[in-house]
């Protein structure tokens, strides 16, 4: 989960340097672009916000997935294997 969220962040981190970027590099007055620019970062937050609840919920599901299968396959890799000393583990 912690991939998800460093990626997500990257996104919006990204998205918010583009956008900065466009509006730095717009012809227009002064708090024309500061109206602008707040009511867009004010839009993206949101945004980001409705993609984490969505997102969310399937991210939990799989990650309980993924841990049911490892204890399966170390289940079953355990019981195949003998240790050093020959026994079973």
């Amino acid at each position: 989960m912690s991939y998800l969220k460093t990626f997500a962040k990257g996104v919006a981190l990204g998205g918010l340097v583009g956008v900065i970027y466009g509006l730095f590099n717009a012809p227009k007055k002064g708090k024309e672009m500061q109206k602008e620019a707040k009511s867009t970062l004010k839009k993206l937050a949101k945004k980001e916000k409705g993609i984490e609840k969505k997102i969310a919920p399937k991210v939990k599901k799989a990650i309980k997935r993924v841990r049911v299968a490892v204890k399966k396959n170390h289940a079953t890799r355990d019981q195949a294997k003998p240790d050093k000393k020959g026994k079973k583990r």
